[in-house]
């Protein structure tokens, strides 16, 4: 193989393909609506499919053993004309015939976009551009051939993601009579029928911390609800 191009073993049907994904599939699809005695770089040309890539796409119907080293489709590319479950159950074969390798070199789990890219660098020797197409295209196939994939493994969470911000705390203008530099802190009302409790918001209570003002609050609300029930006596309960 000494000297021989990448460009050439695609060309001829070698190694996976990783043309353009459109192209490929496109032809597959032409293959299913004719039949003509040879599929080569000018019939794709003159049908407008993966121009200036027709190589590749010519390459990918070899490698899927669709058409000879001739160019002449194979009784494989005569079971693409059927319908329904026949014609899922035929791709599937030509699709796991074609890619052995990865089936038979990954587990069911393993079957993933990340997996199968991972077989074509360690197993196929690619590189980073032509296994990331490769693995793409075929997904697309096994998507198109009805063949269930494993789920991508969750990513992990990055170190870098941002921490939710604090909410801020809702502040408004000094009522008239207080000191200037005071502001206002307004909670809802905690219990029905009551007045909205109103803090002055003093210095001390500024450099509190967000925890400690949770505090403050968890137990100004728990006493005034310990206490609504005595203020709701009438007289003549006592």
């Amino acid at each position: 193989m000494t000297g021989i191009r990448d460009s050439d073993l695609e060309g001829r049907g070698l190694i996976p393909p990783y043309g353009p994904s459109r192209g490929m599939l496109q032809a597959l699809h032409l293959l299913r609506r004719t039949t003509p005695p040879r599929i080569d770089s000018d019939y794709l040309r003159v049908n407008k499919i993966a121009p200036g890539n027709e190589y590749k796409v010519v390459g990918a119907l070899r490698f899927l053993n669709l058409i000879d080293d001739e160019g002449r489709p194979t009784d494989n590319s005569r079971l693409l004309k059927t319908k329904g479950a026949t014609y899922t159950l035929a791709l599937q074969e030509i699709v796991k015939k074609a890619y052995s390798g990865v089936f038979r070199g990954l587990k069911p789990t393993e079957i993933t976009r990340e997996g199968i890219y991972n077989h074509f660098v360690t197993e196929g020797g690619m590189g980073a551009e032509m296994a990331t197409k490769a693995a793409r295209f075929l997904v697309k196939l096994c998507r198109l051939a009805e063949i269930e994939l494993a789920p991508e493994s969750p990513r992990t969470a990055s170190r870098g993601r941002k921490r939710a911000k604090a909410q801020p705390l809702p502040y408004s203008r000094p009522q008239v009579g207080a000191a200037p530099a005071d502001y206002v802190l307004q909670s809802p009302p905690v219990v029905a029928g009551q007045f909205p409790m109103v803090l002055a918001l003093t210095p001390e209570m500024a450099s509190m911390s967000v925890e400690q003002l949770t505090e403050l609050f968890r137990k100004m609300r728990l006493a005034l609800e310990q206490s609504a029930p005595a203020q709701n006596r009438t007289p003549d309960s006592q």
